[in-house]
């Protein structure tokens, strides 16, 4: 599961854009079987979803902790840089079953100091 998929890739030196102790509830995939689809054993009302459903962690942004870091992480699944909690997904406006990920990396060597940015800037 996610514990043994993070164990794994932080042993050999890499680091994830959930931070070092990823939350089961930050999770990227909210989507569930319909009866219009193959194996309907598995089909789920829309009233199930959202418990019922495929509601896990399952995208990842991973990079060596030695060279960058994170320091601001989203996650999208509108298609408008917002993450709706109770949306079953794909939609026909948001088509995916995974939301989009996104991240802000630092390199370790330059850590991002806000102030200067902005002072750089004006």
């Amino acid at each position: 599961g996610v514990g043994d998929f993070h164990t794994t890739f932080s042993a050999m030196g890499f680091g994830s854009c959930w931070g070092p102790k990823p939350s089961l509830k930050t999770w990227t995939t909210r989507n569930a079987r319909t009866y219009l689809q193959p194996q309907l054993q598995k089909a789920v009302g829309m009233s199930d979803a959202a418990r019922k459903g495929d509601v896990n962690l399952k995208d990842w942004i991973i990079f060596y902790s030695s060279q960058v870091s994170s320091c601001e992480s989203a996650r999208d699944n509108t298609g408008e840089r917002r993450f709706c909690e109770e949306m079953v997904f794909p939609t026909l406006k948001f088509p995916s079953d995974h939301a989009i990920v996104s991240t802000l990396l630092v390199r370790t060597d330059q850590p991002l100091d806000k102030t200067d940015s902005a002072e750089k800037k004006a």
